[in-house]
């Protein structure tokens, strides 16, 4: 997740961040726009867990466009990690002590997590990992459906440095390094299916594992601090950004829809954080959101409440699939729409609930 908030760059005003990553100034300006948005990007990934088992080619079309938004959440994150670790300001005590902030968080929380969805996936009998199965989930980070998050932003976390120190001086550099780090990540991903049906074997030049799943989200991270260094203005180029996340939405919605992406090659386009709609929708609407919402403010006690949550936003991406698995144990009831708005409801403020509580007990913070 993205770094404890006390956003944003030295950017926050419109003007680039340049310079030295080390005379960088301390003090930043608070941006509610980047809580807001982890805030939100979190309650749809517990919206997506929550619905999973209840989507598919057949379903109605607003279903389906709400999914297709859903998949939005994950890159929202990875770019707001980009607009705070890219930071010069992040950096202004040096690479070790950078490294030692994210890292002391993110290896414990790895390891405990882990180890906690073990033991529950044998407590309650959901594909119990146990013995060669847990080493090889470790290594191929797949051991439940969100941990790969762990190791996605610890690849990151630890590229960072030198992606600080190049973008410093030309903060518009993230947008050309980003383009080619998001257009490689879908050719990579997407030449496994492109070639299933031409070789006895597909073509997979990249595996992804504990040391490699951050790879693709590389795009994300770089284009979302292009987004907030370099961001674009003027109505036209807004407009085109609507109008693009807009076509790519309706693509991601077709890509859902249509049987054709269930075989390959058309899995090439079903819809992924690394598919080409998926990255097109993602960098067209986060671009645009922070484009539009980078000068709103809010009060004292908003900022508060929103610091608060978006603090917690790690802590409930961690936390909530063990939430949502206990009520389902428990025989919470999923038959209807109505049944997962609620179920959704529930999952999220449990899970808020604990983990603004976890936060406030020093050793329980460290995974939090």
């Amino acid at each position: 997740m993205p770094p404890e908030h006390a956003p944003a760059s030295p950017a926050a005003d419109g003007a680039p961040a340049t310079g030295d990553p080390s005379s960088a100034p301390a003090a930043r300006r608070y941006v509610p726009l980047l809580d807001v948005i982890r805030i939100v990007a979190i309650i749809g990934v517990v919206t997506v867990h929550v619905i999973a088992d209840h989507v598919g080619p057949d379903s109605p079309l607003a279903v389906l466009l709400l999914r297709a938004l859903l998949a939005v959440a994950v890159p929202a994150f990875v770019m707001i990690s980009g607009v705070l670790n890219l930071d010069p300001a992040a950096m202004r005590d040096g690479t070790g002590s950078f490294l030692g902030r994210r890292l002391r968080r993110l290896l414990p929380a790895t390891v405990v997590w882990t180890a906690l969805y073990v033991l529950l996936s044998v407590d309650l009998g959901v594909e119990p990992l146990l013995g060669e199965e847990t080493v090889r989930g470790l290594l191929e980070a797949s051991t439940f459906p969100h941990l790969y998050f762990l190791p996605l932003i610890i690849g990151l976390t630890v590229i960072t440095p030198p992606l600080v120190g190049y973008l410093a001086e030309a903060p518009r550099r993230a947008w050309g390094a980003g383009a080619v780090a998001a257009v490689w990540a879908a050719a990579a991903i997407g030449l496994g299916p492109l070639t299933a049906g031409l070789f006895e074997e597909p073509i997979t030049p990249l595996r992804l594992g504990a040391l490699t799943f951050f790879l693709p989200y590389v795009g994300y991270y770089l284009l979302g601090r292009a987004a907030w260094t370099a961001a674009p203005t003027g109505r036209p180029i807004l407009a085109a950004l609507a109008a693009l996340g807009t076509v790519m939405t309706a693509a991601t919605v077709l890509a859902y829809r249509a049987d054709w992406t269930q075989e390959p090659p058309g899995t090439v386009l079903l819809p992924t954080y690394s598919s080409p709609t998926v990255m097109a929708m993602s960098v067209a609407w986060m671009t645009l959101l922070l484009a539009c919402g980078r000068s709103w403010q809010v009060g004292r006690r908003a900022q508060s409440w929103l610091r608060e949550l978006g603090n917690a936003s790690f802590g409930v991406f961690l936390l909530h699939f063990a939430v949502l698995l206990a009520l389902r144990a428990l025989g919470f009831p999923q038959a209807t729409a109505l049944d997962l708005l609620l179920l959704t409801a529930v999952v999220t403020a449990v899970s808020f609930a604990l983990v603004v509580a976890g936060r406030r007990v020093p050793l329980v913070r460290e995974i939090l």
